[in-house]
């Protein structure tokens, strides 16, 4: 995985020199990589501290997060840096430092808002839908950095105008540290404290209890809501920093206070249809998440309990637990390869303004490399779920290993349509298109939402329908926006280098380094198995990118 990230960055090292997106693109991609390592190993000893029940809290929260952190956070950045590209173009300094003042205000409303709806959402959330009361600490923990983070944004948004991603990129990865350090400290101290208390008295927070098993039920909700806090510490850092990194490089002359209220307007109009298009994507998957939750629910108890041999009344949450740890490598690929679409919002908007032949070159090389590192992450995933798993949970949680192996397998090879969707919208999104973007989400949710509903409560396949529920929705999402895309602008898509190549070349590797695997390696450590057969798989990954010219060899000596 890292000779192939070293090998697309001397490809890209090509373009940085002519076009300022690319190299904003490879900063925003590194940091994405360091952010997304740093939150699976953090969550790995968190998942130690707090078990896979605990787990299943923290997901919870963070399930009803992150509609609204959408909301707050992806209509408002993306119309922030389209106009300050649009006016910054053009000269118009004035109307900039107008957007800078305006935005301010705008991002503290939509803040406060974001706030109040964790706040106020918690108790209903945690009964009615998540069956899962005690997730409600959880929940209180995390409504801060709903409001620190969405302060962030705008700041953040303000320089990705200028396509200087260097903000970002360091506020992501500050965020990411606090929340480890801090996250880690505050899980493993609570758990040392309240068990502590429960061996010298028996009790919890007052209460007693007979055994371990029910004063771990009762510990985990309150340790997780404590690791939480790190989340909130981590977002009001990040905010401070950023905050620091615009007042000193963006320092814009004082605008007029008529200028400012037309560009207030000016940002609420142009952010109308971005938010409409990302509430309609924001419930859709609240719905898609909670239907998991639900159908678990229809599972019978004593089955589910006997199938994962785990005999609590929190078995729902565990599962989801379970679930919610696989799903932590799997989300390494596209909030990886997010950085393509993110940075692509002033680029593809500029190319297409101006009419610049590089248009239709800069969409398809978007999605090209999205395809590309989609691929050939989700191999790596598909061919060592059982490794990865019991290299990072084998000695402390043991059952993730064991079932959540298969789980991780059918998320990681349906992990395209998800990756170049994401892309994909960002794309119609920068071209003034999300009221069309709609439709294909709720369309998405609702099929999703049917299929978890129908599969998850058959024992057969059970969570691991959400992989199959997926790929169905995020491909209808794909393919709708590639249409809207190509009538809307005249693109025409590469569907050769875009999914025929990619995934030949990926599909060949991985049945090569499985026959590998199998042949040679079964006796061996998971660790060497992953050092060994992984370096295999990189090199076979370049030669192939290679030989069916998904990338060209003449790049890399003229990039040099």
């Amino acid at each position: 995985m890292v000779a192939l990230l070293f090998f697309l960055w001397v490809i890209l090292l090509k373009k940085s020199i002519k076009e300022k997106y690319i190299s904003s693109a490879f900063l925003l991609l590194v940091s994405t990589v360091i952010v997304k390592m740093i939150s699976a190993f953090y969550k790995i000893p968190l998942t130690s501290y707090i078990g896979a029940t605990g787990r299943g809290y923290f997901s919870i929260a963070y399930n009803l997060c992150l509609p609204i952190h959408a909301l707050t956070m992806g209509a408002f950045p993306i119309a922030m840096s389209k106009l300050v590209s649009k006016y910054n173009a053009s000269g118009d300094k004035l109307r900039v430092s107008g957007l800078k003042k305006a935005g301010n205000k705008l991002f503290f409303l939509a803040a406060l808002a974001g706030l109040f709806v964790m706040l106020v959402g918690a108790k209903p959330y945690s009964d009615l839908i998540s069956s899962s009361p005690k997730s409600i600490y959880t929940i209180f923990a995390l409504a801060p950095s709903v409001f620190f983070c969405c302060l962030g944004a705008g700041k953040r948004s303000f320089a990705e105008g200028f396509i200087d991603m260097k903000p970002t990129a360091a506020c992501q990865i500050i965020e990411a540290v606090f929340k480890m350090v801090f996250g880690l400290l505050f899980a493993r101290f609570s758990m040392g404290f309240f068990m502590s208390n429960y061996y010298e008295y028996g009790t919890v927070l007052g209460t007693a209890y007979e055994n371990e098993r029910q004063a771990l039920s009762a510990i985990y909700p309150l340790t997780s809501a404590c690791s939480m806090l790190g989340v909130s510490l981590g977002g009001f850092a990040g905010w401070v920093y950023v905050s620091s990194y615009v007042g000193s490089h963006y320092k814009m002359p004082k605008p007029d206070k008529s200028v400012t209220r037309q560009m207030y307007n000016e940002l609420a109009a142009f952010s109308l249809p971005l938010l409409f298009a990302t509430a309609v994507q924001s419930v859709s998957q609240f719905f898609d998440t909670s239907s998991i939750q639900y159908a678990l629910t229809l599972c019978d108890k004593a089955v589910l309990s006997k199938a994962y041999n785990y005999f609590d009344g929190d078995i729902f949450t565990y599962v989801f637990g379970i679930y919610s740890s696989a799903l932590d490598f799997k989300n390494l690929i596209p909030g990886m390869v997010m950085a393509l679409g993110v940075t692509a919002v002033p680029a593809i908007s500029s190319a297409y303004e101006s009419d610049s032949p590089k248009f239709n070159l800069l969409i398809n090389s978007v999605l090209k490399y999205t395809s590309i590192l989609s691929c050939f992450s989700g191999i790596v995933l598909a061919l060592f779920p059982n490794e990865i798993l019991s290299l990072f949970y084998g000695n402390s949680n043991g059952d993730i290993a064991k079932f959540g192996s298969d789980i991780l397998f059918y998320l990681a090879v349906t992990v395209l349509p998800c990756c170049l969707a994401s892309s994909c919208v960002f794309c119609a999104q920068s071209l003034g298109l999300s009221k069309k973007t709609i439709l294909p989400f709720a369309v998405s949710g609702g099929i999703r939402v049917i299929t978890n509903i129908i599969l998850i409560p058959k024992m057969t396949i059970n969570i691991s329908a959400v992989a199959i529920s997926n790929f169905m929705g995020f491909l209808i999402i794909l393919i709708w926006n590639m249409i809207i895309i190509s009538k809307n602008t005249g693109a025409s898509f590469a569907v050769k280098d875009i999914f025929v190549k990619p995934i030949f070349c990926s599909c060949t590797v991985y049945f090569a380094v499985k026959f590998i695997k199998e042949a040679f390696f079964t006796q061996t450590s998971s660790l060497l198995t992953l050092t060994i057969c992984g370096i295999i798989c990189s090199f076979l990954t370049v030669s192939l990118l290679i030989l069916f010219k998904c990338v060209r060899i003449s790049d890399i000596i003229s990039a040099k």
